[in-house]
């Protein structure tokens, strides 16, 4: 009778470990949460959790619920490239991130190294691009950006533009107005000065702008972390008041940080893949539950990282094997964006239609 006893116990342990839950899927999420550029860090990590939150209450991915383990990457390579090899040992079945294409360079040798696919909602450097390896984002590379800016700049009437930029993200910023700068001159624009700096030397930047000869310019380029081009933003409205500000993605074009700087950086155009006017059933609602879960309205940082959380959604949902997913996702191509679809080329890069944004006051306007 003992032994009788004995045999249903442990088939009743072995009946409730086979009903236990299975273990959490886990996501890694890194980005620069401090630093100049914690304002793409921050609504990355914002847009994963709501993410993770949102697949968790339909029930997971394949019964798993999602568990995201973030990582900020403090905006150095070292970090970001560590951050990785941390989410390789915590066995992390993909990571999102990270957002700056100088740190996305960084990691991606410790992805390869790790076979750990990185999905970047971000990172743009043509760097990037064309390579057979553990990278994909949502955000269209630079030469896209640059060139569409440039023809955008022409139809403007803005036919001499100064510049100026941050070696620190050189990956990003030299990289973009490099290709914008070879696009606008070869449709007949002129590049009138170059300022560069190197934001890890706080410079001040008054003596930087008046280096950029404003007056001979019809708009001026600035390629900078958030909180550098809205300060550079800021004298050059004392020296010129009304000269357009064309901005990189990663720079001004953050919305929360232009409404804090005011008229100071007052008519500023960017090129973005996001439109913040959209009507997309998916996005309203999208920006609805962000702005009610974290007391802000999503940035286009939000908005694509968001989006890569999606692309691994579907991917694992399709195979639920992690060591498969770069192969799924090459297999899948297409993803359901919050604003339509987005296709991946063979490399990971997407081409979607973009759009130039001007902001004049508190008015956001939607040029193309």
């Amino acid at each position: 009778m003992q032994r009788r006893t004995i045999q249903l116990l442990l088939l009743s342990l072995a009946l409730m470990a086979g009903c236990t839950k299975s273990e959490p899927l886990k996501i890694g999420f890194v980005g620069s949460i401090t630093g100049k550029n914690a304002d793409l860090g921050v609504a990355g990590r914002d847009a994963t959790l709501l993410a993770a939150e949102t697949v968790n209450a339909a029930g997971g991915i394949n019964g798993r619920l999602v568990e995201v383990i973030v990582k900020d990457d403090a905006q150095t390579p070292e970090a970001a490239a560590n951050a990785i090899r941390e989410f390789a040992r915590d066995k992390v079945a993909a990571v999102i991130g990270p957002m700056g294409s100088s740190m996305a360079k960084a990691a991606l040798p410790e992805a390869n190294k790790a076979k750990l696919v990185m999905v970047s909602p971000t990172s743009s450097s043509n760097e990037l691009s064309g390579n057979e390896d553990y990278f994909f984002r949502v955000m269209e590379p630079n030469l896209l950006f640059a060139r569409h800016l440039a023809e955008t700049c022409l139809k403007l009437k803005i036919k001499r533009v100064a510049a100026i930029y941050d070696l620190q993200n050189r990956t990003y910023t030299v990289d973009i107005f490099q290709v914008f700068k070879d696009e606008f001159t070869r449709r007949g624009g002129v590049i009138t000065t170059e300022v560069s700096y190197d934001s890890a030397a706080n410079p001040a930047f008054n003596p930087l702008v008046k280096g950029l000869a404003l007056n001979s310019a019809d708009g001026v380029m600035v390629l900078a972390n958030s909180v550098d081009a809205i300060n550079i933003g800021q004298q050059i409205r004392k020296a010129h008041p009304s000269i357009p500000i064309l901005s990189g993605a990663c720079g001004i074009a953050q919305r929360d940080l232009v409404q804090q700087a005011g008229k100071a950086v007052d008519n500023i155009i960017f090129t973005l893949p996001v439109n913040s006017q959209s009507t997309s059933e998916q996005f309203v609602k999208f920006r609805e539950s962000f702005s009610k879960r974290f007391n802000y309205q999503p940035t286009f940082a939000a908005v694509l990282t968001y989006d890569a959380f999606q692309a691994l959604l579907a991917s694992l949902k399709k195979n639920p094997d992690p060591s498969r997913l770069k192969e799924t996702i090459q297999g899948i191509r297409s993803f359901a964006g919050l604003q339509g679809e987005i296709i991946l080329d063979q490399y990971g890069d997407p081409n979607r239609k973009l759009f130039i944004i001007r902001i004049t006051g508190e008015r956001e306007e939607v040029l193309q």
